[in-house]
């Protein structure tokens, strides 16, 4: 067993891990790209490493913390996840993002009755910053007021 692949299977021990964000957590302890490639691809063989179990950690955990759905693409196409792996994980949550958006709204600002445009405009830039789509926060907002 190599010192790589045993480095590789202690790092994914600890959490999911991206098999680029893998790669280069290797490539920076000193292996060699050969070596860390060949690590990557053995934990990848025997199932220790999946990019889509690692995408659905993601999701889960930024799902969690209030962000839609736009922003966890934009963040797993950072991580360098195949766009198809993507698609498959969101739209998992298709059916929920209303709910979501509802909760983080909720969870930021206190709902009053009597809401100004700008705090409604407020509320509105929140959500497009945590990533919801427009046309799911238009559908909040209908149903609120």
């Amino acid at each position: 067993m190599s010192q790589a692949y045993a480095c590789a299977v202690r790092l994914l021990a600890r959490r999911e891990h991206g098999a680029h964000e893998l790669f280069q957590k290797l490539a920076q302890k000193g292996f060699t790209s050969i070596e860390a490639d060949a690590a990557v691809a053995e934990c990848q063989r025997l199932g220790f490493q999946c990019d889509e179990r690692f995408a659905e950690s993601v999701c889960r955990n930024r799902v969690r913390q209030g962000y839609g759905p736009l922003r966890i693409e934009q963040e797993l196409k950072q991580l360098r996840i195949d766009g198809d792996v993507i698609q498959q994980i969101l739209s998992q949550e298709q059916h929920s993002w209303l709910f979501h958006a509802k909760a983080a709204r909720e969870k930021r600002f206190q709902d009053g009755e009597n809401l100004t445009g700008d705090a409604i405009q407020k509320q509105k830039r929140f959500l497009l910053y945590r990533g919801f789509p427009s046309d799911v926060i238009h559908q909040l907002f209908k149903q609120s007021f």
